[in-house]
């Protein structure tokens, strides 16, 4: 396929991304799970332009899914951190300058992206052999660490030490409790035949619409956010000092979660928050940004390395399975079309976010209460009604990391547990424990 072919079917997956993934509750993996289940990718899409049209797609996500985070806080578990200043900025009418300020870390990402990838090659299958041999135990310290590292937030205006004792305690061990709940939901679900077998590709989107997306639409109702007129000039509050901050730290963060199988993008993010000392909001959205954007476009790129053979990613393992790169031309092609399609997806998602803008403000309760209604809907259409009640229980969970003020992406657990009990090899002594062996 010649340059002119990559560019359509780059811009096809870009207008597709655009046209979906400002939409609370989608998520482009399902999109690219049905095309390559169901024969559509060979059907009306030709094999050698299936990748490019994914990686367009891709892109676009990475950029205009913040929309739904800012303006309706719905989050997949690489935006969980988010919550809290985008809320904080929606609620003082600067939605899309929080917008606006995650996009400068995106597009910085992509550039960086970029620039690092023709050295890739030379660094990957070397960093490869001599890391995966640690997984579990980079794993396991990776949760030890996101316990260790959580900063108490409640017991400080307690009358007595005690009771600061106990409330600060009842944080942790809320922490705890969300993380081994959401680990045996996800266990279960992904060991057993809860979900039909029919459902197996979109098996994990009830769990993640239930802990990332439906309780922080339930706190928008019962709050009763005060979001007014929302202010859409295309300017920040912040300098060139913060922007860069942001994007180192959301860059190693990044290149983690997208190297390490596993490591998710809300993992990375959170490790390299700590190594980087970042502080403020401008800084932390412009990490969150670059951090996204490298965790599902780098990974999914490592596709296109001839000789790498690193597959990365849900994207990178569907696509796969329908397409192997021949040439380093190929390469060289994915390096442009990711350009590209950053550029497009950068303007697209900043006219977006001015026309949500305009909206939310005047009907967000009405428009919280349709995207609860979404997400069920969801649910159903993919996984029926057995998936609806995986979803609200799963959503019970995550409610309760709001009550006991607490760390939401320990609701992770519902992917690190059941792969630690994997890669250890006790599954089968875990199913026997809880019943589910035969």
């Amino acid at each position: 396929m010649g340059p002119l072919g990559v560019v359509l079917w780059t811009m096809f997956g870009v207008a597709v991304g655009l046209g979906f993934s400002w939409m609370p509750g989608f998520h482009v993996y399902n999109v690219i799970a049905l095309l390559a289940v169901t024969g559509g990718a060979i059907t009306f899409i030709p094999q050698e332009a299936f990748p490019f049209f994914v990686l367009g797609a891709l892109v676009s996500f990475a950029y205009s899914s913040v929309i739904s985070t800012v303006y309706f806080s719905v989050a997949d578990d690489t935006m969980i951190f988010m919550l809290f200043p985008t809320q904080r900025y929606l609620v003082t009418g600067r939605g899309h300058e929080a917008v606006l300020m995650t996009l400068l870390g995106a597009l910085a990402g992509s550039v960086i992206l970029a620039a690092s990838m023709p050295v890739m090659p030379l660094i990957l299958p070397f960093l490869r052999d001599i890391l995966n041999q640690f997984i579990t135990v980079f794993l396991s310290a990776l949760v030890v660490f996101m316990f260790m590292s959580e900063w108490l937030k409640m017991g400080e205006r307690e009358e007595n030490r005690l009771k600061r004792f106990l409330k600060a305690w009842s944080q942790i061990l809320g922490g705890l409790f969300v993380f081994l709940a959401s680990g045996l939901l996800g266990f279960v679900v992904l060991n057993t035949d809860l979900l039909p077998t029919t459902v197996a590709y979109v098996r994990l989107t009830p769990l993640f619409l239930g802990f990332f997306g439906l309780p922080w639409v339930l706190v928008n109702l019962l709050s009763g956010l005060p979001v007014g007129e929302q202010d859409t000039s295309d300017e920040v509050g912040t300098d060139w000092r913060g922007l860069l901050s942001g994007v180192f730290g959301g860059a190693l963060g990044g290149y983690m979660a997208a190297f390490f199988p596993l490591i998710t993008g809300g993992m990375g993010a959170l490790v390299a928050g700590h190594i980087t000392s970042q502080r403020g909001d401008d800084t932390f959205m412009v990490s969150q940004g670059a951090n996204r954007f490298i965790y599902y476009v780098g990974a999914f790129l490592f596709l296109f390395l001839p000789a790498a053979s690193l597959t990365r990613g849900s994207a990178a393992w569907l696509v796969s399975s329908i397409y192997q790169p021949k040439t380093y031309q190929e390469y060289v092609y994915s390096i442009g079309a990711l350009l590209l399609a950053s550029g497009v997806s950068f303007i697209g998602t900043l006219a977006l976010s001015k026309l949500v803008a305009r909206i939310v403000g005047r009907w967000f309760k009405q428009i919280s209460l349709a995207v609860a209604a979404l997400l069920v809907a969801i649910a159903w259409a993919l996984t029926g009604p057995m998936g609806v009640a995986v979803m609200l229980v799963a959503a019970l969970i995550g409610t309760t990391s709001v009550f006991f003020n607490t760390r939401r992406s320990y609701c992770l657990g519902v992917l690190i547990l059941p792969v630690l009990i994997s890669m250890t090899g006790y599954t089968g002594v875990a199913m026997k424990l809880l019943g589910l062996g035969v």
